[in-house]
């Protein structure tokens, strides 16, 4: 796990190496072990690293191929590469190191960049340059894992792990992008490939970006989701004994490393899994829990407790009782770019504790994306087989019913949300119940000005073109699909990856590697919504594993007090909501944030959206004004 940056240029046109100094050492934290630096005519590479496998010097990067041909800089980690290796030392290569790297190095001159690809399993972001013919290739992993970001402009890529860090390489500051301070207060991430900067674009996931000599850009995909094509007639047995044995082989691969390994365990059935099946791979489990004095509601340390006495696990229970308000300064700082998803501030103050017994956890994120765990998509997949039976004379009733629930919070709210779910064609939904805002508070919010700068941009539009390919499909493979392309790859496991990395902490997905996804992927929805529950069939695999307390309960995420936060914090929010600060960038009609603050705006997810604004406000301090953290907390 590291940080990577760098500068190519297709003329061979020299380089200012600190440039890219400046970039790599933006990003300390996430490769806080040693620092790497290559100067070569038209490129510079540049790396931060965070020692997982062969610790030694041989390890380090930038690493380049034995005549010096090609060279590469890595942040992830890739779990087959024993296997890999084997099958390239049998071919007769000759390897230096003991680590996952240098298999890419071989991999490319074995089978070059498409293949190399495709053969892949890991979470991964790198940069591959090869000298010989002067070119250049920026890969991303299936699901999004590790991010990257680059630009392309003035004869020259420009590359690194954060938009933060590469802005702080290029000739001048970029702009900051109105449509994606629009994408951040709609639905509190800013979707890819736009990033907050004018010009910087994200790698968008299972593909790959080619320059070569020319300077002209080309892109490959060389992995998309398909939730389309499930493999029918099988049994239900069978399925859970294919669940099993690929899970089993994903997590043994994501044990492997030369540093400290632990699970975070939550209590729930990912978490349990994932520590139940390593149980049988290793001999003795370090498993971790979150107690918390903040909200009993939100402990689930009981329930991780039992799963830890069953496999008799080597247990902590992480007492994390997070100074949020001290800590959120620091968090934003790392922030690439904004992202306004509250947990974020929970993850990372248990990062930091679990940091300091182990260097890697495997986590159950994913479970639910694979496997449908969410009641949203139980929600789909009862509409595909009960929505035509509904009159109608009827669905206007119940769509005005749905959204009466939907301004009230909680649980009512979440009842309508369902209830528009089952009686509304998915492209009127999956974009729509995921907005804090609505059009009448968006239309009364942005100054003039600002409305103008982001011209007819559409907060739907993104959401709505995932949903596309799915035309004809079940509702809930159409939202399993453009959840995994939106939600999953722009919000979720950016927030985990920067949550993790501020803290140095590794953190692997067992759910998400790519043979587990694409056995989910096949799995009619009828098998994967067993007895009517989400994640039905994991669940039936659970009960054979795990206590029952651990499964029959229900669904907890990962919540934050966030009405707590900000009714303790009322001079924050004056001062990154409504502060002088805010009113000269001009973006925001000061009457509406008051109405916003005072909850005098229905239609809108109040607190949700003060902490978009908040993050959006104190990032624009640290990173675009140039304030230190210290200045901002105070």
């Amino acid at each position: 796990m590291c940080g990577i940056a760098g500068i190519f240029c297709p003329d061979g046109a020299p380089i200012d190496p600190l440039r890219v100094e400046r970039m790599r050492d933006a990003m300390i934290e996430r490769g806080p072990d040693a620092a790497g630096l290559s100067v070569r005519p038209g490129s510079v590479l540049g790396h931060r690293r965070l020692a997982i496998l062969d610790l030694s010097p041989t390890g380090e990067q930038p690493m380049a191929s034995e005549d010096g041909a090609t060279e590469v800089v890595f942040n992830g980690e890739i779990y087959n590469f024993a296997e890999l290796r084997g099958e390239l030392v049998g071919a007769g290569c000759h390897f230096r190191s003991s680590g996952d790297t240098e298999v890419l190095l071989h991999g490319y001159r074995a089978w070059g960049i498409d293949r190399l690809l495709r053969r892949l399993r890991g979470m991964f972001a790198f940069a591959l340059v090869d000298h010989r013919r002067h070119e250049i290739h920026l890969a991303r992993d299936p699901l999004g894992e590790k991010p990257l970001f680059f630009r392309l402009a003035g004869g020259e890529l420009a590359f690194a792990s954060s938009a933060r860090a590469l802005a702080k390489g290029l000739p001048a500051p970029p702009e900051v992008e109105p449509t994606a301070i629009d994408d951040l207060l709609w639905q509190l991430y800013i979707p890819g490939p736009r990033t907050i900067f004018a010009g910087v674009e994200k790698l968008l996931p299972g593909r790959a970006l080619h320059l070569g000599p020319d300077g002209r850009r080309l892109e490959s995909v060389y992995w998309e989701p398909d939730f389309f094509h499930p493999e029918q007639g099988i049994p239900e047995e069978e399925w859970l004994e294919r669940i099993e044995a690929q899970l089993s082989r994903s997590i043994a691969r994501q044990l492997v490393a030369d540093v400290p390994v632990g699970v975070m365990l939550s209590g729930g059935v990912d978490s349990g899994l994932v520590t139940a099946l390593a149980a049988r791979a290793t001999s003795r489990v370090k498993t971790f829990s979150v107690a918390t004095r903040e909200d009993p509601r939100l402990d689930e340390s009981r329930f991780a407790a039992a799963i830890a006495r069953r496999y008799a696990t080597d247990h902590h229970v992480l007492a994390v009782e997070s100074d949020v308000r001290r800590d959120l300064p620091r968090l934003v700082a790392a922030m690439g770019e904004p992202m306004a998803d509250s947990s974020t501030a929970n993850l990372f103050a248990v990062a930091q504790v679990a940091r300091r017994a182990v260097t890697v956890v495997l986590t159950g994120d994913g479970g639910d994306e694979a496997f449908g765990g969410y009641n949203s998509f139980l929600a789909y997949h009862l509409a595909g087989r009960f929505g035509r039976a509904v009159p109608d004379f009827l669905r206007p009733v119940l769509s005005r019913s749905a959204e009466s629930l939907r301004r009230v919070p909680g649980r009512l709210h979440r009842a309508g949300t369902l209830l528009r779910i089952a009686t509304a064609p998915v492209g009127e939904t999956f974009a729509q119940t995921s907005g804090v805002l609505d059009r009448a508070t968006r239309a009364a919010l942005f100054s003039e000005a600002f409305a103008a700068a982001a011209r007819s941009h559409d907060p739907l539009a993104h959401p709505l073109a995932m949903l596309a390919d799915g035309a004809g499909h079940l509702p809930v493979d159409q939202a399993m699909q453009a959840h995994l392309r939106t939600i999953l790859a722009d919000q979720f496991l950016p927030k985990a990856d920067l949550a993790t990395m501020a803290a140095s902490l590794e953190a692997r997905c067992p759910f998400l590697d790519l043979d587990v996804i694409e056995l989910a992927m096949r799995i009619p929805a009828d098998v994967r919504f067993a007895a009517n529950q989400p994640k039905g069939l994991l669940r039936k695999l659970a009960r054979r594993l795990l206590p029952a307390e651990c499964v029959d309960r229900p669904k907890q995420g990962f919540a934050t007090p966030l009405g707590h936060w900000l009714k303790d914090w009322p001079d924050l929010v004056d001062d990154l909501v409504l502060g002088p600060h805010v009113e000269r960038r001009g973006w925001f009609r000061r009457a509406t944030l008051e109405q916003i603050v005072q909850g005098r705006r229905p239609g809108v997810q109040r607190e949700k959206l003060l902490w978009a604004l908040i993050v959006l406000e104190q990032w624009m301090r640290t990173t675009i004004d140039g304030e230190s953290t210290a200045r901002v907390a105070a």
